[in-house]
């Protein structure tokens, strides 16, 4: 039995200014104290800060953030999956020491994120949430992590083999252009297509995940009822209400842009493309916004493995940038705790007597300062308790 006696903390909705003292026994939340409460016989941990485990909601575990030469990065590709996977390892130990206590990695084709789930079971490590292959137009955007299809009878057909993957993942635009400020191309799926593909996954008892942007696109994926827009730029107002409507999510995945914005030399971006991606940006930064108060379920995840996105550290400076859209802080920890876990149907994401012990403890409150989360002191996924140490260290913010 593990006490856990808290400064303040966050139940998954709302944050307390007042100590308590949760009680885990075995793999479950079996009590929690108003106040300080000492139980005999029972290991304690006093901490500042005490929240569900946080959730990265989009990532490549197989892809290395931290890696910013990009013919580096290049070269990477062909290392093989035992590199991929070693690299993967790497990765969950960084989200870990940020906090993190479930991933979900949005693709690769080597079955590397299908790995991680599995050596990730009964350890201390992050439980890995995973897509498997994700699904292409053939000849378009999408190759290193998509298999690919040609019309809506095999479309609807692979999705059909998708059974061992947690979510499935369409590609359904391409990348954006940033001195022109748009998408290139028009969508990989008409609605048919995609909603042949949605029925297919429905029947599997399983939830889509589309790699989407553009107003043309995002209406598809809403009408042919995508279960989460994955980067989502260039919304509007109708769509993040029929997004709230329908029960659509967004993960906005801001870091990505945001970092090609501020290093542009090191993406052969020129000024053009940095005045495209400014207004981009402020575009994003007002949608969250509107996407808060419109009710539009928004998920924290910041495409880690990405150019210049660093698991763990990613993820929390997509928060910081909800923060500065404006989200309040308990919004912000909901988009990366209990939101995600409502969305895909998960127990957890709650401090609650019954509801599963998969928690992160910090040195303060965010409302201190957001920079307090990006290093856990411990992580409890089932009962099961990590520590940090001085094997992984992040960036500070």
């Amino acid at each position: 039995m593990l006490t856990i006696n808290a400064d303040s903390w966050f139940d998954g909705d709302a944050i307390h200014h007042r100590p308590v003292t949760v009680v885990v026994d075995a793999a479950t939340i079996a009590a929690v104290h108003e106040g300080r409460v000492a139980v005999p016989g029972a290991e304690c941990l006093h901490v500042g800060f005490l929240s569900p485990g946080l959730v990265e909601s989009h990532a490549h575990l197989f892809l290395d953030g931290h890696e910013q030469d990009t013919a580096k990065r290049q070269a990477y590709m062909e290392a093989g999956h035992n590199a991929f996977l070693a690299t993967g390892r790497k990765n969950l130990e960084r989200l870990r020491a940020a906090g993190v206590t479930l991933v979900r990695d949005c693709g690769d084709k080597w079955g590397v994120n299908h790995a991680l789930r599995a050596e990730s079971i009964g350890t201390t490590l992050p439980v890995v949430r995973s897509a498997g292959v994700a699904i292409r137009r053939k000849g378009r955007y999408g190759s290193f992590f998509a298999e690919e299809v040609v019309d809506a009878a095999t479309a609807a057909a692979c999705v059909r083999t998708r059974t061992d993957s947690d979510d499935v993942k369409i590609v359904m635009t391409g990348i954006i252009d940033f001195a022109a400020a748009a998408v290139k191309g028009g969508p990989q799926f008409s609605l048919d297509e995609l909603s042949a593909m949605t029925t297919a996954a429905k029947e599997l008892g399983k939830l889509t995940v589309a790699h989407c942007s553009g107003r043309e696109g995002i209406d598809i994926a809403v009408r042919a009822g995508i279960g989460s827009i994955e980067h989502g730029f260039f919304l509007d107002a109708d769509l993040l209400d029929r997004m709230a409507t329908g029960g659509t999510a967004w993960t906005p995945t801001w870091i990505p842009v945001a970092w090609v914005r501020d290093n542009p030399a090191a993406c052969g971006v020129g000024p053009d493309g940095v005045a495209g991606l400014g207004r981009i940006l402020d575009q994003h930064r007002a949608n969250l916004a509107e996407a808060h108060r419109r009710g539009t379920v928004i998920l924290a995840g910041s495409d880690a493995g990405s150019l210049g996105v660093r698991h763990g550290e990613g993820l929390h400076d997509d928060l910081a940038a909800y923060a500065d859209a404006g989200l309040p802080i308990s919004a912000v920890l909901a988009s990366a705790t209990s939101a995600p876990r409502r969305a895909w149907g998960l127990p957890g994401g709650r401090i609650a007597v019954g509801q599963p012990a998969d928690l992160a403890a910090f040195t303060a409150s965010p409302v201190a300062g957001l920079a307090h989360l990006r290093r856990a002191v411990a992580t409890i996924i089932d009962g099961r308790v990590w520590r940090a140490d001085s094997s992984v260290k992040l960036a500070a913010a």
